[in-house]
């Protein structure tokens, strides 16, 4: 591609005093070229993708950023989320080392709004929050991230509205045209290589009245996470011991209870995953006449993704030995007691109301997650230019998503002779007293056995009319009509066998394990550990001889409640909830003009319409369990449930944009936008679960209302060239009515003890501010030695307050919002060789302010080096080298402080090589 650049002297004057203090304000000419306007450069590879997102983001209204693919089938990077990242104020969160999520301007996922094409898609999650790993980046052409409001995009998003484009065939050359893409990537961790193939076709004929893009594309990886792992910190009651683990003939008056801050366990876990992606995408357009035109979509996409996790684990019961805590009565290291001191002390024994009548245990736990996720999207657009001043556009669509993820938690263990010690801090230390790996000391415990699925299906159709006239500064206005119909459904259905057998008090054959290694990721992590197969494991509980060995025998054989046993999944008795919304809109927004200066001004209209609906087992009773420390629930018949909701939106907007030069804008804008909860949070469902003194209740809220924020942005930026920029935004958001995840005491009458209730809640509010600094420099001309070699970068700085009902929330921030973030990369491209490498850091953020927990969850500050290589050996065939996450970085979580460890995760490097063919 080629540009003319057509500078002032002044402008180049400028940019070559900047150019030795190493500033990123940036200009592709040198002062002679200014006057010279005949001077050209090629623009091409990396420099052509910032250039088109560079002319994207000029050319809006509002404030708008974008990241653009450098050719057909050329994204920046192998994933849309991790490409987004590099977008200034955007920040993702990992899924096992892949970008999955985004959050914007520090607002969380399902704060932000994500279409394709133009359309909401549906989510494999049952949420608003769009995975971008069920896509790949090979079909899409630009992302662009719309930071200020407009009036015809849909409600939904206070953080930005995020639209992913795909390839058009009408927007390129006539002819044919197509790219192949091979290859290979391996994981560090996993030690594996992985098979991955790309292709895209697109044809238009030499009138461009038809045309015809077609993409295939199959990922594969092989990875593996290692964890370190404790569940929680809860404020609660702790009873302890004065002792040690040697002591002998101690009484009740040896021990003492207080209220600590508790870990609630700690262990090791590792996870062997293989995720396998399809994506297919066809777009067809044809033009009937020079006037209209319709564009058909079809998309698929699907994806297999693997688990076979194992854990070992440490739960701690809230009785333990040589307890020592800090100045802030917070736990810091503890023995765990075995069979040996309970032995040696039996006048510790109590009736397990507050001591324990059983030793500790060290658990084995086999977790079930896999998912399949299948998305299928529809689309039909039709646009006709009725006359040089009317134009109309018409479009209708669907989407669909299922999901199904088996969920699995089961649970073997040991009870050891010898106690354990456990020390807490930045990076915890577990010390088994006995061995780990004797198949041998194996007993049955916990056993929870589900089958859950997820449907969304959604239809849209929108209708619009744009009208152009010239009446002054008036320029003519743009409406439109909407209107979307979508249902988030889930089923579950599980076995009754999750206390069947708890108390470790039946033995195992050793045959149902096998020693396996463990990686060596963490300082003091054992170097094996016993796996099982969970499907042979609940086989051998299901037999009637093991059965009669449980904690009910009588019910458990009862071949009338339990025709298969209890270990199998019970599809007679669903836990069912769905939710099914409607939505209508209108909009109307003005366009005016004067000289230098351009705006819009609107509303949106919104009315919405849910029903949530559910069929659930009604909890009778909980008991404690004669065994163990867990309750056991006895459920009554199936009860089914519906409850209505309704709201109406009043969402204006206005942008204004001003030429201060020819090169620099600036621009105004003011907002009401909303976030309306995302429908799995609106079920009518309940679960419980929990311990003695731990006892957790949560489920969803069909009265939830939708989040509003009053919203200011001012932004400046100074193009300097068609590839060179600077730029600046302020940005301030009144938020109301926040969505978070709350945890709430309450009383209810099937337990005798307080219930730690955690679900979505309405009721925060704040205010969010801000600042962006962004740019991006070609050193193209002006430094010899530096020419073909170019660097961008971006800054975000977000300070956010508060006002929450629970005082020990009240500094949790907002979950999602990190309150530094910065981007920066550095590439050189010549005719046949291409480099860059990127580093992506954000700092510390709350994950949730004590969803599941008396304490917040954090995330520690993530920084991530990334890498890519390219050379072109003919203009046609390039050879290419991603590295991911080189510095093997690993994710940190810590409750209210560093030294509330929870977890600590290794997911390392990742390096795809290949070969891309153009024709």
């Amino acid at each position: 591609m080629e540009t003319t650049m057509r500078k002032t002297v002044l402008a180049a004057l400028i940019a070559e005093m900047l150019l030795p203090l190493g500033a990123f304000a940036q200009t592709a000419q040198t002062a002679d070229e200014a006057i010279d306007p005949s001077a050209k450069i090629v623009v091409s590879g990396v420099r052509a993708s910032l250039a088109s997102s560079l002319a994207t983001k000029r050319l809006q209204e509002g404030v708008v950023d974008a990241v653009s693919a450098e050719d057909a089938g050329k994204f920046p990077d192998t994933n849309i989320a991790e490409s987004l990242q590099r977008v200034t104020g955007v920040q993702i969160q990992r899924n096992n080392g892949e970008g999955r999520y985004i959050s914007v301007r520090g607002l969380g996922p399902e704060f932000n709004n994500v279409l394709v094409n133009g359309r909401t898609m549906t989510s494999d999650t049952g949420g608003r929050d769009f995975s971008f790993d069920l896509l790949s980046s090979d079909l899409i052409s630009k992302a662009i991230v719309y930071k200020t409001s407009m009036p015809f995009l849909p409600e939904g998003g206070i953080g930005s509205t995020v639209d992913i484009q795909t390839a058009r065939p009408l927007s390129g050359k006539p002819g044919h045209t197509g790219v192949i893409n091979v290859f290979d990537s391996y994981d560090s961790n996993s030690k594996k290589n992985t098979p991955n193939v790309s292709g895209m076709y697109s044809f238009a004929n030499p009138d461009k009245t038809f045309g015809v893009t077609g993409s295939l594309s199959y990922t594969d990886r092989a990875s593996k996470q290692n964890k370190a792992i404790n569940d929680a910190w809860n404020l609660r009651d702790v009873y302890m011991i004065d002792g040690d683990l040697n002591s002998k003939g101690l009484t009740m008056a040896n021990v003492t209870s207080k209220k600590l801050l508790m870990p609630q366990s700690f262990g090791y876990q590792q996870e062997n995953e293989t995720r396998k992606r399809l994506v297919s995408n066809l777009t067809v357009q044809y033009n009937p006449s020079a006037d209209w035109k319709l564009t058909a979509d079809a998309l698929y996409s699907r994806l297999n993704q693997r688990n076979d996790v194992i854990a070992i684990s440490d739960w701690n019961n809230p009785v333990q030995l040589g307890v020592k805590t800090d100045a802030n009565n917070q736990v810091v290291s503890f023995f765990r007691p075995g069979a040996n001191f309970f032995a040696n002390n039996p006048a510790l024994v109590g009736d397990g109301t507050g001591v324990l009548t059983d030793a500790n245990s060290n658990d084995m736990i086999v977790k079930g997650g896999d998912r399949l996720s299948i998305t299928k999207a529809f689309g039909l657009n039709s646009k006709w230019n009725v006359s040089p001043e009317w134009k109309l556009e018409g479009d209708i669509s669907n989407s669909r998503t299922t999901t199904k993820t088996p969920d699995q938690w089961i649970v073997a263990g040991m009870v050891p002779n010898n106690g354990d010690t456990l020390t807490y801090g930045a990076m915890p230390s577990l010390v088994f007293g006995d061995s780990i790996t004797d198949p041998s000391a194996v007993r049955a415990h916990a056993v929870s056995n589900k089958d859950v699925r997820f449907a969304d299906e959604l239809s849209e159709a929108r209708m619009s009319a744009s009208w152009s006239h010239e009446m002054g500064a008036f320029k003519g206005i743009d409406t439109g009509v909407s209107y979307s119909q979508r249902k988030v459904g889930r089923n579950q259905w599980e076995s009754d066998s999750w206390n069947a057998f708890s108390g470790y008090h039946v033995s195992l054959p050793s045959s149902l394990f096998t020693v396996k290694s463990l990686d060596n990721a963490f300082a003091g992590a054992p170097a094996n550990y016993l796996s099982f197969n969970p499907y042979d494991y609940m086989a051998y509980l299901n037999q009637p001889s093991t059965l009669a060995l449980s904690n009910d025998p009588a019910l458990y054989l009862d071949k009338t409640k339990f025709p298969n046993g209890p270990m199998s999944i019970d599809y007679t008795k669903p836990n069912f909830w769905s939710v099914k919304e409607k939505v209508s809109s209108f909009f109307a927004d003005s366009k005016w003009e004067g000289d230098r200066w351009s705006g819009n001004f609107g509303v949106r209209v919104v009315h919405v319409n849910s029903t949530s609906t559910g069929i659930s087992r009604e909890l009778l009773s909980a008991t404690k369990s004669p065994n163990d420390t867990t309750y056991i629930l006895n459920y009554g018949p199936a009860v089914e449930t519906s409850v209505d909701n309704s709201y109406n939106s009043f969402l204006p907007s206005g942008n204004l944009k001003f030429d201060l030069t020819d090169d620099m804008i600036l621009r105004l804008a003011a907002s009401k936008t909303q976030t309306r909860p995302t429908l799995n949070q609106m079920g009518v469902d309940n679960w419980y679960g929990g311990r003695f003194g731990d006892v957790q209740t949560g489920g969803g809220n069909p009265y939830l209302k939708p989040m509003e924020s009053k919203n200011l942005d001012l932004s400046y930026e100074w193009y300097l060239s068609k590839t060179n920029f600077l730029g600046a935004a302020l940005f301030y958001k009144d938020v109301s009515n926040f969505l978070e995840k709350r945890l709430v005491d309450i009383q209810i009458p099937q337990y005798s003890e307080v219930v730690h209730d955690t679900r979505i809640r309405n009721g925060q509010k704040g205010k969010i501010k801000g600042v962006e600094l962004a740019g991006q420099y070609a050193f193209d001309n002006g430094i010899a030695w530096l020419k073909g070699f170019g660097v961008a970068a971006n800054y975000t700085f977000v300070d956010a307050t508060a006002s929450r009902d629970d005082a020990a929330a009240l500094d949790c921030g907002y979950p999602g919002l990190s309150k530094q973030s910065w981007n920066g990369s550095v590439f050189y491209e010549n005719d046949t060789f291409s480099a860059r490498v990127s580093y992506n850091w954000r700092n510390k953020f709350a994950v949730d302010c004590g969803g599941g927990s008396t304490q917040p969850r954090t995330r520690a500050a993530y920084g991530q080096y990334d890498m890519s290589l390219r050379y072109n050996i003919t203009p046609k065939i390039a050879l290419y080298l991603d590295g991911i996450n080189l510095g093997n970085e690993r994710m940190h979580e810590y409750a209210n402080n560093e030294s509330q460890f929870l977890t600590l995760e290794d997911v390392g490097r990742r390096v795809n090589a290949g070969l891309r063919f153009a024709f």
